[in-house]
């Protein structure tokens, strides 16, 4: 083998070996809005934890939901174009962890570009960032379905709408109690925060909810989010005063 051919194999090698960080970026079906799964496998290198996620998407596209794993934070409301989050000091991914991250936009999406990116300590880690279109992300059908579901009835509505947990509803991933549901309206704009009370043993069931929307509101498309048990789920409603 050649000097070149030996110094060319010696980079690929560095290139391609030393940073054992997995992304996987999955585009569930449905929507809008759509929902986007990014999985993170740390396989130890670099050693350092990842402290930080970035995502961003171009603009008329919006980010309106962004949840990392338990003890990662959000840095700035939503919607917004892009969402960082970071995690408390026992929470970082560090070598030998995972870690599942949830997006959610709307919009004119299908045409827009996202990039994406990890941090530690605030130094980008090399072969972490992503970058391409949102139409040209894989469509994921049966990747870790979700544990819950919602029924909105009747949809559209010109007085109430009834908002119900469906599916295999119970508390996951360490969030047991915490169950809310949020309105927004189509630019994003949160117009109702709706109290959630839970039933049933074993499992703690979500009752349903009703929304009647204030009379300063107007006709239009409306944005129901609801999580529960450490899952998110987002569907439209349509107002007909």
């Amino acid at each position: 083998m050649s000097k070149i051919s030996f110094l060319m194999l010696s980079l690929l090698l560095l290139i391609t070996g030393v940073y054992g960080i997995g992304v996987d970026i999955i585009r569930h079906p449905g929507g809008p809005p759509t929902d986007i799964e990014i999985r993170v496998t740390h396989d130890g290198e670099p050693p350092n934890p990842i402290t930080d996620f970035h995502f961003s998407v171009s603009m008329p596209c919006q980010i309106i939901s962004a949840e990392g794993p338990p003890g990662w934070t959000l840095r700035y409301a939503l919607p917004n174009s892009f969402a960082e989050m970071d995690a408390d000091a026992s929470s970082e991914i560090v070598a030998g962890g995972t870690g599942t991250f949830h997006i959610v936009i709307d919009g004119p999406c299908e045409d827009a570009i996202y990039t994406f990116y990890l941090t530690s300590g605030g130094t980008v880690i090399p072969g972490t960032e992503r970058e391409g279109p949102i139409g040209g992300l894989g469509i994921g059908e049966t990747d870790i379905p979700r544990s819950f579901g919602l029924d909105i009835s009747p949809n559209p509505f010109n007085s109430a709408v009834t908002i119900s947990f469906s599916g295999g509803v119970g508390a996951t991933n360490g969030r047991t109690g915490q169950v809310g549901i949020e309105i927004f309206d189509i630019s994003g704009h949160m117009v109702a925060d709706l109290p959630v009370t839970t039933c049933g043993i074993p499992q703690v069931v979500p009752t349903p909810v009703a929304w009647t929307p204030e009379k300063s509101l107007g006709s239009g498309i409306y944005l129901v989010r609801a999580w529960f048990g450490g899952e998110t789920s987002t569907k439209r409603v349509v107002y007909l005063r």
